[in-house]
């Protein structure tokens, strides 16, 4: 009998530098393909067809406070220039086993928000990562790997965009 996993507990890193104690939620970047509706004559339906790319990965995260190694980021002239790291552990109550969960990702932080702050209260800061490399790994396996400068879309081994890299380069 399987259960669906739930996270037990996380880490982030950025450029190697853990941020233990200091991260409160992160918001993963969501995987999207893009697509166009297509009605032609003849179709009962309009079909959603992919465009040849995907929707911006923005990683968005939260911490207690501000970090100084994220803040240091803010605005680098490289699209690749900060390196954050993800671990989790997700447990599946029904067999007792945890899986690892490791993402990789690049991009640049373009946006810083401290929110209100108050005295004695819990201020939390938040930045969003707009990130060109993605990488997922679960228990040793690559289930995802996206380079968007260099037009790859690697899903559990398979290259979607071999193909299409091949003819236009």
């Amino acid at each position: 009998m399987n259960l669906p996993r739930n996270l037990h507990d996380f880490n982030v890193f950025t450029n190697g530098t853990p941020l233990t104690g200091q991260a409160r939620t992160i918001t993963l970047p969501k995987l999207v393909m893009n697509v166009e509706e297509y009605l032609g004559a003849g179709m009962g339906a309009a079909a959603k067809l992919h465009t040849g790319s995907i929707a911006p990965l923005e990683f968005l995260h939260n911490y207690g406070g501000e970090i100084p190694e994220l803040n240091a980021g803010f605005g680098d002239p490289r699209l690749d220039g900060q390196q954050l790291r993800f671990a989790g552990a997700y447990k599946n109550d029904a067999i007792a086993s945890y899986d690892d969960v490791q993402i990789s990702m690049s991009g640049r932080t373009n946006e810083i928000d401290t929110a209100e702050q108050e005295i004695g209260s819990k201020n939390g800061v938040s930045y969003k990562t707009d990130c060109v490399y993605y990488k997922q790994v679960r228990n040793g396996v690559t289930e995802f790997e996206v380079d968007t400068l260099n037009k790859v879309l690697l899903v559990y081994g398979v290259d979607r965009w071999a193909q299409l890299r091949s003819i236009t380069r």
